[in-house]
């Protein structure tokens, strides 16, 4: 009896399975002398009897079955080998009077080394069985349940959108870490407060059913009072600093002892933000297809209807294609942010020499009727840059185009490329423009963006233009970012070096076969003819220190730390 107590209060003890398990057949292995003892049990709902615990077979040295098919092949397997085992059972009810038994598990022990299982010990099994079988069934469903526990628990704190739970009386019993980070407030605060001060819903009223920023009347109360979920409810709800949130909510009722609701919040500031950008991109690419469309449409009507000379068809001729070409520039925007936004953008990277392609750019510039002069300020040192060449001059075209949009009449350019470690290159683009007003700042580099100023005046932009800058270098593996300057506006990116470091050559020493890369030279004699005030690498304007005399010579502006930056214009970016 001593040993059915002692065994009855650890069964009590409403520990885990393996542990449980491992307790209890150290304690069968005592009270029966039995040199061994082992464990196999079948899940909830399940017929199939897994080994579960063991004790002693080592020193028995019987190899057991990992899984039986059930409590028949278990006494097959054990009585021929000399163990002795004991079903255990579950009882259940069957209609209104009947109870059915369920083999659940077995339990079998082995007799010590030279000596037999006393009959009182086999009795004793016997009358311990069905404890047993109970609590290795309420171990493992305490188990099912803690880990469904654990699964609700991680699903609900991973969830992106808010959700609340609420009593009866609309007090907070659950929440989850997206809402506490949705209204500013912390979490530990919210639980057992009402839900209206929680989501901001004004102060506490008389009646706590009554609306507030979320509509004339509480969502949770409907739900409790009526039991049925709402669905796709928008409303707002309050930050603690006071911002209206807007979101799109559902509410649903939960049943059981203790009634309550449940709500999802999803923040529609994003999908709002969103449909604001598309909505301005659809309207600048709208204005964008008209015009060119309406030029094209209006100088071919008048070479089909007027006597023109020849002087004159050529003029219209020109602008025609003038007007295609901004067309094609347009249309390759947005294919490239298709492309960019699902990763299907092809890069043919190799080894290109930077300041050649720098070089090429300056020249190119030249030729162009009204576009900025440029000044370059390059580095003796500059490596060779793993990069597609043709979009590395696409990045180029796009920060000129954007300087000769909005930077105003007048304005400079000054090009700054410099190897700050062996394995980067980073080039610094430079106007002495109007500028971007610091609200803008962090906006210039958003996908069809395009600030106040632009967006009101007659500058014609897709606000794509710096978005695709920045998609390319990250696509590079590098990045890009917007300088804090004094005047002007000054704008960086660095790109991936193709080789290490070498030793510098001796001048007039070309490199050799053995170098491993030839450079690609974008340039080249006929462009460094055409521009011969581009710097070179080792020349006074290139050299380091020559750096800010060159700005200040060119009308650049100069480098300074971030809080200067709030005295920018009011330029407004593409």
């Amino acid at each position: 009896m001593l040993a059915q107590y002692q065994l009855s209060q650890l069964l009590a003890s409403g520990d885990a399975l393996e542990p449980l398990a491992a307790a209890v057949l150290i304690e069968i292995g005592r009270a029966t002398a039995a040199g061994a003892a082992a464990l196999w049990l079948a899940a909830p709902g399940g017929g199939v009897l897994d080994l579960v615990a063991t004790v002693g077979v080592d020193e028995v040295g019987t190899g057991l079955p990992a899984r039986l098919p059930d409590a028949a092949a278990a006494a097959a397997w054990a009585t021929p080998r000399g163990w002795f085992g004991v079903v255990l059972e579950e009882s259940r009810e069957v209609g209104v009077h009947g109870v059915a038994r369920e083999a659940i598990g077995f339990v079998a022990v082995a007799p010590a080394a030279g000596a037999g299982l006393d009959p009182a010990h086999a009795r004793y099994l016997g009358l311990v069985r069905r404890e047993l079988g109970l609590a290795f069934r309420a171990a493992q469903l305490r188990g099912s349940l803690a880990r469904e526990r654990a699964t609700l628990a991680a699903i609900l704190e991973g969830a992106s959108d808010a959700i609340v739970a609420v009593d009866a009386s609309l007090r907070i019993v659950r929440l989850n870490a997206a809402a506490a980070r949705l209204v500013g407030r912390p979490a530990k605060e919210a639980v057992g407060g009402s839900c209206r001060a929680f989501l901001g819903c004004g102060d506490e009223p008389a009646d706590p059913r009554a609306g507030g920023v979320c509509g004339p009347r509480c969502p949770f109360a409907q739900v409790l009072e009526e039991g049925r979920a709402i669905a796709s409810h928008e409303q707002a709800v309050r930050h603690r600093d006071g911002t209206e949130i807007p979101v799109s909510a559902s509410f649903a009722p939960m049943p059981g002892p203790d009634p309550g609701a449940v709500a999802v919040l999803r923040d529609l500031r994003a999908a709002r933000a969103l449909d604001e950008l598309k909505s301005s991109f659809i309207a600048a690419i709208s204005h964008e297809l008209r015009t060119p469309l309406a030029l094209i449409s209006g100088h071919a009507q008048s070479l089909l209807h007027l006597d023109l000379d020849p002087e004159a068809r050529r003029r219209h001729l020109r602008r025609i294609g003038d007007a295609v070409e901004r067309l094609t520039t347009l249309v390759d925007e947005v294919m490239d942010i298709s492309h960019l936004e699902s990763d299907r953008l092809a890069l043919h990277r190799r080894p290109v020499s930077l300041s050649g392609i720098l070089q090429a750019f300056a020249a190119e510039q030249t030729e162009l009727p009204g576009a900025p002069p440029v000044t370059l300020d390059l580095g003796a040192d500059l490596p060779l840059v793993d990069a597609d060449p043709v979009r590395l001059r696409q990045i180029l075209a796009n920060l000129a185009a954007n300087t000769a949009k909005y930077a105003g009449r007048g304005a400079r350019i000054l090009v700054r490329a410099r190897r700050p470690d062996p394995a980067t290159a980073v080039v610094t683009f430079a106007d002495n423009g109007r500028g971007i007003s610091p609200e803008e700042q962090e906006h210039v580099f958003q996908r069809f963006y395009r600030g106040r100023a632009v967006r009101e005046s007659r500058v014609p932009g897709s606000g794509l233009g710096l978005y695709i800058c920045r998609r390319l270098v990250e696509a590079h593996g590098g990045w890009i970012r917007l300088d804090a300057t004094t005047r002007g506006t000054s704008i960086s990116f660095a790109l991936p070096a193709a080789v290490p470091l070498r030793r510098a050559a001796a001048p007039g020493a070309g490199s050799s076969p053995a170098d491993g890369v030839e450079p690609v030279e974008a340039g080249g004699a006929a462009d460094a003819a055409a521009n011969p005030g581009a710097a070179r690498p080792g020349s006074a304007v290139a050299s380091a220190g020559a750096a800010e005399p060159a700005r200040a010579a060119a009308g650049m502006p100069s480098t300074a730390p971030a809080a200067d930056r709030d005295r920018a214009g009011g330029r407004s970016p593409a």
